[in-house]
């Protein structure tokens, strides 16, 4: 193998790659639907002047047939008169037999006529039943066309998310977390000591009014029933002045 049989085989695999990954199902889906739409238009067209040749023709053929008719007729019009004595025997021959030619000539046309039209409709036959068959495709490729598409946009949307989540270090993400929970953890520890560290560094005599405060301190509740009490003990008795003279 040459080098240029070689450098030929790799240029045609790098250009198929290159069309590979140009290729987008949804998008030749759509391109392959509108080339069966355009073929059937085009097949609808070429039908139809076939048709239009044949109906052409069928016509031409009952303008020779009715021609050979006329000559026919005229042929049998001058064999009367020759055979009456109207006519000429040899003149009237003569004058039948180009009638007759006529006559032969125009069926001769008529049925060239009938061979290109019978041809015709023969082929718009086979183009009925190829019409058919790309009316069918295109109902087919329309709802393939549909799956593709859905497809297709399920596989971008899932290819997004797994490529998206692919970049995700979960594990260095719970380690971070952890991480967080840890320093939160440390962070509540050192509050505690730094607590027990304020009532380490009181004096003596701060300590002291500390448990008294919070011994001394009453809820309202407290204060609610002392006042009570105080409403509900029994009025001091007053001395009568006559004891007091006394």
């Amino acid at each position: 193998m040459s080098i240029f049989d070689r450098l030929f085989r790799i240029g045609k695999a790098e250009a198929n790659a290159a069309v590979d990954k140009l290729e987008d199902p949804s998008k030749m889906a759509d391109q392959i639907l509108r080339e069966l739409r355009a073929n059937y238009q085009q097949a609808i067209q070429g039908e139809a002047e076939i048709k239009a040749l044949a109906l052409s023709h069928r016509a031409s053929e009952l303008q020779a047939r009715n021609k050979a008719d006329e000559w026919e007729h005229k042929t049998n019009q001058l064999l009367d008169r020759i055979d009456s004595k109207e006519l000429d025997e040899v003149q009237g021959n003569d004058l039948a037999a180009k009638a007759a030619q006529a006559h032969a000539d125009a069926v001769k046309e008529a049925d060239q006529y009938a061979a290109m039209a019978e041809k015709e409709e023969s082929a718009v036959n086979v183009m009925d039943l190829k019409i058919k068959q790309i009316k069918d495709q295109i109902a087919q490729t329309e709802e393939r066309a549909k799956m593709i598409q859905s497809r297709a946009k399920t596989a971008e949307v899932s290819e997004k998310i797994n490529k998206t989540l692919s970049n995700v270090d979960t594990d260095g993400l719970l380690q971070t977390l952890n991480r967080m929970d840890e320093k939160a953890s440390a962070q509540e520890f050192r509050a505690a000591a730094y607590a027990q560290l304020e009532d380490s560094t009181l004096s003596t005599e701060q300590e002291i009014n500390k448990v008294l405060n919070t011994g001394s301190s009453s809820s309202a509740l407290d204060a609610i029933r002392a006042k009570r009490q105080l409403q509900q003990a029994p009025a001091p008795k007053l001395l009568n002045k006559e004891n007091d003279a006394n």
